[in-house]
């Protein structure tokens, strides 16, 4: 997920939008037409949409529903078990709780490897951004299931596909709880010894997790009250409500082998003194320094994914997020090098075909899209992308495939998705409500020490996100499809270097 500074969008009609005075000199977001997105919508014009016959074992998948990571593993299982001629399942590592990162490999085997062209698909590297991993199976589910179809046998026989819906299957899961962007390496945040020793906990029994505030039940409830802590039961019983929750702090997507912790405040442009403007080492690093994790490849999930990324050639590949509506192509950490021609060609393909993609998804969705290099989406260092295109020199792509809410589903150029959100939950519960969830009043204090007044009780409050931890957007079949056609625009991209082995792409830094 990204902070969005500035919105690109292209319409139902594939008009360009600029937005102007806000993008710096040299970024790739303005389109010289609408030219190629309309070719790639032709060329992929020939792709069918549902399946014509689906076997029982994955007919039955609800694809706008919120999927557990135990239902994506059943799905991928019975993927590679219906159709083991053109799929390969397997491990490629496990998570910091032992769960399974699992690949599905599709491809017309009987083709030889050396005559194909590798693709990546990869999902939810931050926990809570679930339907970036629910289109991400829908892909591969949709590969298999038209396997039959001409303009699917072409891309087989040409392709080999590699999707992986979840790098972070613990944030994922974690995240049916409340929503979790980091993995879950075991982190004691309240200096007790024992990690994860106070995990948020549902004690109002409504099924979610609210923010603790202090206050009086006639109070107007609002978020500049003093803040006491996160639902819990005390746990450790120290007194302090939530205070280590199952999370690590961990940005997985700032944690890639490449410009690691990357932190030049000198020569950032942006950054003219204030504290506001040390863009690029607030997004690597965040307030506590935590988000980059304890080194390059520190956590087993990168380590697995960097591993793979080396064992298997690819031309491209896309990592797909949620939090806004787009299509992202490197550099994350700095601006284009204009001086260098070989690079320039390589970035220019990407923006070429980000624009294409992000074209195309609206096209499908009928949400607005847009396009950018990332820098200029917000600088951050060591993401999967520049990792990707520097390390290996494959062209790579984010794809944001979800922004909640919005102005409605007829205004594209609100790059949102449109859907109504739950209105934030205000509850108040004197010490008397509190006693009978189990707590005890007189021992409880917030961070700074101080405990409830007698006249004081404590308002939950429950945002909208929070109570979307069990509701999947609506009409999310559609999200999966506008993914799925992002997709096949940039292997479509890739068909110049099909048949004459593999070739990946050149330049020099």
């Amino acid at each position: 997920m990204r902070k969005k500074v500035f919105c690109k969008v292209l319409s139902l009609c594939l008009a360009t939008i600029m937005l102007v005075g806000i993008i710096p000199a040299g970024a790739y977001v303005n389109v010289e037409g609408a030219g190629a997105a309309r070719g790639a919508s032709e060329a992929i014009s020939a792709r069918p949409d549902d399946p014509t016959r689906v076997p029982k074992a994955l007919a039955d998948i609800d694809w706008n529903s919120r999927l557990t990571y135990s239902e994506i593993e059943k799905a991928l299982a019975n993927m590679a078990e219906q159709y083991p001629n053109i799929t390969e399942l397997y491990e490629i590592g496990r998570s910091w709780q032992e769960r399974s990162l699992w690949c599905l490999e599709i491809t017309n085997e009987r083709v030889p490897d050396s005559r194909k062209v590798g693709i990546g698909v990869f999902g939810n590297i931050h926990g809570g951004e679930r339907e970036s991993g629910t289109a991400a199976l829908y892909t591969a589910w949709w590969f298999v299931t038209n396997s039959d179809n001409e303009y699917v046998k072409n891309i087989l026989d040409h392709y080999i596909i590699y999707v992986n819906p979840v790098i972070n299957p613990d944030g994922y899961e974690q995240s049916f709880v409340i929503n979790n962007r980091p993995n879950l390496r075991p982190t004691d945040a309240n200096g007790d010894g024992i990690p994860f020793s106070d995990p948020y906990t549902d004690i109002d029994g409504d099924g979610y997790i609210a923010t603790l505030y202090r206050g009086k039940a006639d109070d107007t409830p609002s978020t500049s009250m003093s803040r006491f802590g996160m639902e819990s039961p005390d746990w450790d019983k120290n007194g302090k409500l939530g205070d280590d929750p199952r999370t690590s702090g961990i940005d997985m997507n700032r944690t890639f082998d490449y410009e690691w912790g990357y932190y030049n405040i000198e020569t950032d442009p942006r950054y003219n003194g204030d504290e506001d403007s040390k863009v690029i080492g607030a997004n690597s690093w965040s307030s506590n320094g935590g988000a980059k994790g304890l080194g390059p490849a520190s956590e087993p999930e990168i380590k697995a994914l960097q591993n793979f990324m080396y064992e298997h050639p690819m031309n491209a590949l896309t990592t797909l997020h949620t939090g806004i509506q787009c299509v992202l192509f490197p550099w994350c950490s700095r601006e284009v090098d204009e001086t260098n021609a070989a690079e320039k060609v390589q970035l220019d393909f990407m923006r070429k075909t980000a624009e294409a993609m992000a074209g195309q998804w609206t096209e499908t969705t009928g949400r607005g899209s847009y396009f950018s290099n990332s820098y200029y989406d917000y600088p951050t260092t060591s993401e999967m992308i520049d990792y990707a295109f520097g390390r290996f020199n494959i062209h790579a792509y984010t794809i944001e495939v979800y922004q909640a809410g919005g102005a409605g589903k007829s205004d594209v150029d609100d790059c949102s998705w449109g859907n109504p959100m739950p209105e934030n939950k205000w509850v108040f519960y004197s010490q008397d409500d509190l006693r009978k969830m189990g707590l005890d009043p007189a021992a409880l204090t917030d961070a700074n020490g101080e405990g409830l007044k007698s006249d004081e009780g404590l308002w939950f409050y429950t945002t909208a996100t929070n109570q979307m931890v069990d509701k999947a957007p609506e009409d999310q079949i559609t999200m999966c499809k506008g993914t799925r056609d992002a997709i096949l625009v940039m292997i479509e991209s890739e068909r110049e270097t099909v048949g004459g082995g593999y070739t990946l792409p050149t330049w020099t830094r």
